[in-house]
Parts: C-alpha cells; structure tokens; sequence
C-alpha cells in the first residue's frame, strides 16, 4: 500500500481464503470466512460444546454447550432464541429429525414439535422424567419412535404419535445393554426400523427392539460412529471401519491422521469429515474409493455436522489468558456442485431472481390492504427453498421485501386508525413490541409513530374531560351514582379502557379529581346551615324558627287544711298559680265556711279575676348556645331529623327516636336543633326503676306549708309552647311504663296523671327520643307500642371510606380545631386541604401545604385507627368475629385525642396511652393494642 493511500484510509483489498483439494469426484473447495451472528453473552465461548446438530433441511443448527447454554442460528447466521429453554447443565444429545427436535439435558428428555418450521416461539415442548427414569446419553427417532438411554444401562423406546400430553406418551419398550459391557453409552442410533445401534467408551452393540442382543464389538467408538444406507461406520483412536448393517465383518477399513472423536457425511454421500478429540484438525475421506484425503488445520475440533447446503459446522479450540475458548466456526463449501450439477443450480438461481423482480414490481402495485405474502410470485419464490445457498439468499431478499412490504402496511393502517379516531391501547402495544425487535431504522420510524399515537390519544382524553367537566357543571347531586350515570363519564371510562396503562391511569386520576371536586363542591353548597329570622334551612329542609310564645298561667282557688271552729268546719284557702305559686287573700279572711265554698262569695271571685287579669306568662327558657362544626354528615343527619319532625309537627302524632351508639352526637344533633330553631330543650332520663310518679310530679318543700306536690318537667314541657321534648335512654324504659305513654305518642297527644289529670301537649311540642343498640348493657328491645308510634333514625359513625378509594374529611372537621395549626383554617379551606393532601384531589391553591401536612396525616392516621376498632367492635357484636371488642371509640374519644396530638410524635402510641387504660378486660386490651399497631 503507497503513503497516499494510508494517509487517506484507503484499505487493501480483503481477500477471502480459500481450501482447495482435489478430489476423484472433482475439486472440493472450503471457505473458512464465519458468518454466524456473535452471541451477545460474551462468555459463551469459554462453554465447549456438547452438542451440535442441524435440521434436515438445512435451514437450522443447534449447538449445546456446557452449563445448558443453547444457541440456535438460521442457514444465514441470524442468532434466534429457542422457547422454553429446558433447565440443563449437561446437553448430551441434540436432534433433528422430521417435525422434531429432541434433548437430552440429564435428567430431562425434552422434545419440541415444530409445528411452523421457520418460527421457533411456535414450537411445543414437552419434558419428561419419571421416577427411575433419569435421561443420561444416546438419543435417534425413527418415524413416530423416539428412543433414548436412561441411567442404569436401560434404553427406553417411546411412541411420541399420541402427541405431548402425559396421556398420549406411550412406552413401548424397554430393555437392559449391561450384557454387552459398551462403557459409558455416548452415541444411540436405529438400524432401519427394527433396530438399534449403541455406541459406548468401550464397546459397540447391535439390538432389536425387543431388547435382544445381536451383535458386539470392541470398538471403543463413543460419539464416533455413524450409520449409512448401506453400512455402518465405526471409529477406534484413528482406525476407520466400515462395517454392513448387520455388523457382522468388517468390509473395509483405513488408518486416518486424526484420533476420531466425530463424523458425518456430505449432502451426497461420498464425502466424510471427521473431527479430531483433542486438536483442531479436520479430516477429509472419500467414501467411494474408502482412502483418506486430506487433512485441514485449524478447525475441526470435538465436533462436526454437514448442512445439506454444504456448509460444515464445527469448532476452533484456543487457549489465551489462561483460559480455554471454544469458537463455532462456519465453512461453506462447493459440496452442492456434487448433488446438483452447476447447469442445474444455474437454472434453479435464475428462476428464482425472475420472481424475485417480478416480486419487486408486483409490490410496487397492491394496496395497502392486500397481504403481499399472497402474492402468486412469493409463493413460488417460497415453494424454491431448497438447500441451495444462492436460492436461499433470494428468498432471503424476498422476505426482507415482503416485510419491508408489510412494515409500511402497518405504519399505513395506524395512521388510518388515528385519522380514523379508532387508535386504541392494544394499537399502541403493537408498536412498543416492535421497536423492541425490528431493525434500528423502523425502530426510528416506530418510535414517532408512537409519539403520534400517544399526542392523539392524550389530545382525544383531554376532549373526554371537558365534556365530562361541561355536562356536570349544572349537576347539584352530590351522589357519586348520578353522575356515573352520565353518558359523558360512560364514554370516558369506555374510553379509558382502550388507553395504554400509564395514559389510562393518569386519565383516571383527572376524571376522579374533576368528579370528586365537583361533589365537593356540590356538599359544600347541599350541606349548609343556613339561619334566617323566620326559619333556618338544614341542607334542604327548611324549619320555621319559634317565635316565643308562651304559656299564659292560670290562677285557681286551693283548699289546703280544714278546721273546726264552734262545731263548724271552716277551710284554710289560697290562691294558686299554675306554676305553684301561693298567694294569700290580705284584704279578707282566708278561712270560708262550708257553706261557702259550696257558692263562693263574690269577693273570691273578684281576686281570681283580677289575678287572671295580670297576664302572668311561664319564664321564658332560653335554648342554650351550642357550639358546632358544619360538616356534611352532620348537616345530612340534620336534615333527615328535620323532615321526620316536620311531619310530626304537622300530623302532631309521633315520635321521632335516635338509635346510635354511645358517643356518636344524638344528644349534640338534638341540642343544636333546638338551640338553631330557638325551641326550649327539655330533656327526661330514662332508666329502668322509673316509675309513674317520676315523670308526672315531683315534691318540692316550701318553708311554710311544708313539702307539696307540683308537676314534673315533662308535664310542664308538655304544655310549653315550642318545647323540644328528649327521652334520653327512651329503651331502658320499664314495661309497665310504656302503657301511659302510647296515648303521648300517638294522635291523642295527651299524659294521663296519676290524679286522673289529662294533659294535651301543646301544638307545637316536637318528641324526640334517643337510645344505644341492643348490644348495651341495660338497655332492652323497643317496645312494639312505642315501635308502632315512632320514626327511627340511625345515626352513626361520620364515614371515612368513601367509594373509589378516597377518604371523608366529616371526622377531621369536627376534629380540627383542637390542632392549633389547622384551626385557623375556614371549613372550607380544610376541606381542600384534606382532599388534596389525603386524596391526592388538588382542588385549588393553599398556601402552607407543606407546612400543615403532617398536621393532616396524624389527623388521617387517628381517624384511621378509631374506624377500625369501631370495625372490630360491629364485627364482634354482630357475630363477624370472635375476638372480644367492647370498647367503643366514640368522638369523645376522638376530640381527647385530638388535643394530644402535639405532644406526642407517634399517634398509635397517643391512642395507646389515651384509650387502654378505660378497657378493663386484659384479652380486649391485647387484642386493641395489636389492632392499633396493624392500622
């Protein structure tokens, strides 16, 4: 090479080496240029080679190597994968035969079907092993019969016809070779169809199929050994013998340059290499005559197979670094010139590249619809496979056309599914599958198709989101089920549903924020308490404010004590109001006679009716203030509370009764009800000793007239104007109680006295009772009486799991304002902060985020632990579970907690601390402690 041209980089021509032998068949030429791909796993070379086989048409070669490594190439040299690759460390035998490939990786006996020949994720596999049957070497198939060697000098014979099922292997035979002492089995091959050759480390020996000993020989052949047509070819160190199928003498024989470890036969069967065992040498014979020609260096080591398009496979042994290398080596050959003369494989080339230009113009024709695999000249171009390299090289190029062809087809029929809007995720996996596999230039062009696919489809997500977000602006329902029901949200989540996981995701999240806001929203506006001068509005229910009216009080003669004076009898009087007040007559005596009382003198009804005159009215009672937070559940329970004592108000029959466990807000919900619609409280304990007396009258002591009797609280609520009537405990009510109470609660409206007394209950007296599940001690079932009369309400738990994974904030509103740092915040604003924190809903800007999240997740993590021992508490009392939870974490609860929270870092230990000492059971403080450190 001149200075110029190595200035310049120009290369010397690369000359390809080549092998010439004369031979009596003609010249033999070898080129020993690789072209197998190289394997990605830089290692494998240092694995020799245990097997190595090609396929009868020469279109696959399969080598195994040590530590069950497999590597499979096409005739080209493309490196595939083999499926389901067995579980091996040792690959003894390698085999293609007909529809098969066959294994044995000890213990296993693997078998493919290759069901299509050229796809290899096609091929079935089976693998079998059983108990006593462990695959060790020698393997052939012969039609439908597979047989192989097992551990413990055995050959198995198996009818593989019946398919790869455990139910369709069949075993035919099965027969012990100890008798003919071979060694160590290496090489097993069929005779015709009715017998068996094997070939051992010390021995060669001959077998029908039904185990029968035919012949034995000394020849230590192993892998050495091959059977021909005509004849078999036994190998011992460097000595060749040629023997007749029945082995019965030796018909020829011939000494090599080479210690024969392998062999095999040209496409034509005149030539045979064999591989040398410890060098890399490879030899030539010719079979004809029987003489050994040549000898080729360099390659040729352990191994060797013959393609049927002449290539010889084998392998090169080096040792470098201190390290043994084991390199397959690829020599094609002119071997096809002796099966198909030069004029024949001419005509054969020939045909094939006129296809393939017929191919090229017929593509340039069709639609992108039409598959251009059925194109006519495809199909006769695929009808030539043959082994025939120049052949092969054409259908080569004809199917890199034709999926070149197809590549485009399918670039074209995605942009037609986009411009059609009917692109969906399935679509869009198709095209990630095939960046990964094809060639980097349609890799590029897959990967902005891809980038168009998914700018489309998170375009026509966005389109969804606005409908969803224009058809629920004027929905006011804050029940999630409505608006699931709009066709917007159908055909979104339809949508959604043919969206790749990541885009379906994100779209999901956007739908649940936009509903889930506008619920919110909804809440916000549903669940108010709003307060006029006339009425006050709960949610939707609007109640007329009491306007303070009250009772006008009543003056009436009392007798009090008789005397006698000069034998008459004379009755100490005096005047007393409603409310018990007593007043003495100043002006006149307060003792009548008899006579008088019978037609009482003028002066005692001139005081009654100036007493009656003054106007005295009951003292008004002042609904006490409450102080409350206006969540969503309470303002709900509220309104529900509204309407049933609307109607009672209306009919004036009833009894409204709230059921809820202890702690829940019964009393509270009553109290701010009364407190908000200005109606005067009273409320009646309830217990079990009551008695008719106690609710009827109590005794009060008066300095000078001593104790007296006046009406109870209920008696006097009874006729209060407005007056908001709470039986606390109403079912922990004696039997015999419930009787004077039935003509209360229903449309009599009216108290019966123990004195015969009837007292009618003001119009607008409301009844409200209030009582704990059955599951209390102490409190017993509702009576039938009062169950008939009344409306019940339950009240429970504000909820915290609400549909769709999310979390209510009810708890944490009534819960806030006893964490300094959160009570500042409007309810509004905590709302938002809850959801968008705990919910992940970002709703809209809070400045602080971050610096009141922590305040949130102790908030949530409290919350949390209390919903799931009232969890447990409902399961063990309906019977769920077994594990004893009495306790009850009611709000009370709740709220002590809350107040905590900042002196302490862990909140399960703040729970610990606050509500196990109230649990006097031993197991059910066990039992909370370790619920409470699962929350």
């Amino acid at each position: 090479m001149g200075i110029l041209d190595r200035i310049f980089g120009k290369k010397e021509k690369e000359e390809i080496s080549v092998l010439e032998i004369r031979t009596p068949k003609g010249d033999l030429r070898l080129y020993p240029k690789d072209f197998l791909e190289k394997d990605p796993d830089a290692r494998i070379e240092e694995f020799w080679v245990d097997a190595i086989d090609v396929s009868e048409d020469g279109y696959w070669l399969l080598v195994g190597r040590r530590h069950g490594v497999f590597q499979l190439y096409d005739w080209s040299g493309k490196l595939h994968r083999l499926p389901s690759r067995p579980p091996a460390q040792v690959i003894t035998e390698a085999l293609f035969k007909g529809s098969y490939l066959a294994l044995l990786t000890p213990p296993y006996l693997v078998v493919y079907l290759l069901e299509d020949k050229r796809n290899p994720q096609t091929w079935k596999s089976f693998r079998t092993t059983q108990e006593g049957v462990r695959a060790s070497a020698g393997l052939d198939i012969s039609g439908n019969l597979l047989a192989y060697g097992v551990v413990g000098e055995r050959v198995y014979v198996i009818d593989i016809s019946g398919g790869f099922g455990t139910e369709g292997l069949e075993f035919k035979k099965v027969f012990s070779y100890s008798e003919a002492n071979i060694g160590e089995l290496k090489l097993l091959r069929f005779v015709g169809s009715t017998r068996l050759l094997l070939s051992g480390t010390k021995g060669v020996a001959l077998y029908d199929l039904g185990g029968n000993l035919i012949k034995r020989l000394n020849h230590p052949s192993g892998k050495g050994a091959l059977v021909l047509k005509d004849g078999i070819l036994l190998s011992e160190g460097k000595d060749l013998f040629f023997y007749d199928l029945q082995l019965e003498s030796p018909l020829k024989s011939l000494t090599t340059a080479i210690n024969i470890n392998h062999m095999d036969i040209s496409p034509d069967g005149d030539f045979l290499f064999l591989a040398d065992a410890e060098d890399n040498k490879l030899g030539l014979v010719y079979l004809p005559e029987f003489v050994y020609i040549h000898t080729f260096e360099g390659f040729g080591y352990s191994v060797v197979r013959v393609s049927p398009d002449g290539t010889i496979y084998t392998c090169t042994h080096t040792y470098k670094d201190d390290k043994d290398f084991y390199s397959l080596r690829s020599i094609t050959t002119n071997l096809t010139e002796f099966l198909f003369d030069v004029d024949r494989q001419s005509q054969m080339v020939k045909r094939a590249e006129e296809e393939l230009k017929k191919l090229k113009g017929s593509l340039k024709k069709i639609s992108p619809s039409t598959d251009p695999s059925e194109l006519e000249e495809y199909k006769r171009l695929m009808a030539m496979d043959m082994p025939i390299r120049r052949v092969r090289e054409v259908i080569l190029q004809a199917n890199r056309m034709i999926e070149e062809a197809k590549f485009e087809a399918f670039l074209e029929s995605i942009r037609l599914k986009i411009a059609q809007d009917s692109i969906t995720a399935e679509d869009l996996r198709e095209v990630e599958n095939r960046i990964r596999i094809e060639r980097d230039e349609w890799a590029e062009k897959l990967k902005e198709l891809k980038e168009e696919i998914e700018k489309h489809l998170q375009n026509k997500l966005q389109e969804h989101l606005q409908k969803v977000k224009t058809s629920i602006a004027t929905l006011n329902s804050e029940d999630l089920r409505d608006f699931e029901s709009l066709e917007e949200i159908k055909n979104t989540r339809e949508f959604l549903n043919k969206l790749p996981k990541e885009l379906r995701e994100e779209g999901q999240r956007e739908l649940s924020r936009i509903v889930q806001e506008k619920l919110l929203e909804n809440k916000l506006k549903r669940y108010r308490i709003r307060i006029e001068d006339t009425r006050v509005f709960f949610g939707s229910e609007e109640f007329p404010r009491f306007s303070g009216e009250r009772k006008k009080l009543k003056w009436r003669l009392k007798v009090e004590d008789r005397v006698f004076i000069k034998d008459e009898v004379y009755a100490k009087i005096a005047f007393e109001r409603e409310d018990g007040i007593l007043l003495e007559p100043k002006r006149y005596s307060n003792l009548l006679s008899q006579k008088d009382l019978r037609s009482l003198p003028q002066w005692v009804k001139k005081y009654l009716r100036h007493l009656n005159g003054l106007f005295a009215y009951d003292p008004p009672r002042t609904p006490l203030f409450v102080s409350y937070e206006e969540t969503p559940w309470f303002v709900k329970n509220l309104e529900k509370f509204t309407s049933i004592v609307k109607e009672q108000v209306l009919y004036s029959e009833g009894i409204l009764i709230l059921e809820g466990d202890a702690g829940v807000g019964k009393n509270f919900l009553v109290e701010v009800f009364s407190a908000l619609t200005n109606r005067p409280l009273y409320i009646v304990p309830c217990n079990s000793k009551m008695e008719r007396e106690d609710i009827t009258f109590v005794y009060e002591f008066d300095p000078k007239r001593g104790t007296r009797r006046v009406y109870s609280d209920l008696v006097k609520a009874l006729q209060t104007p407005g007056a908001v009537i709470y039986f606390d405990e109403i079912n922990t009510l004696p039997a015999g109680m419930v009787k004077l109470f039935n003509p209360l609660f229903d449309y009599r409206r009216y108290l019966t006295l123990p004195t015969g007394e009837v007292i009618k209950a003001h119009k607008e007296v409301i009844l409200v009772g209030g009582m704990n599940p059955q599951n209390y001690l102490g409190v017993s079932e509702l009576p039938q009486d009062i169950k008939s009369r009344a409306d019940i309400l339950f009240i429970d738990y504000p909820p915290f799991e609400e549909e769709g994974g999310l979390y209510s904030a009810d708890e944490a509103l009534i819960l806030r304002d006893q964490v300094p740092e959160l009570s500042l915040l409007s309810s509004e604003d905590f709302l938002y902060l809850w959801h968008h924190v705990v919910n992940g809903i970002k709703v809209k800007n809070i400045e602080g985020i971050e610096r009141l999240e922590e305040h949130i997740w102790k908030l949530f993590e409290l919350i949390k632990i209390a919903n799931a021992i009232r969890k447990a508490y409902r399961a063990y009392q309906t019977q769920q579970s077994e594990e004893p939870v009495d306790f009850v974490f009611s709000i009370r609860d709740t709220i002590r907690c809350a107040r905590r929270l900042n002196k302490y870092s862990d909140v399960k230990a703040l729970v610990i601390d606050t509500i196990l000492p109230k649990v006097s059971s031993p197991l059910e403080r066990e039992i909370l402690k370790s619920l409470i450190e699962r929350v």
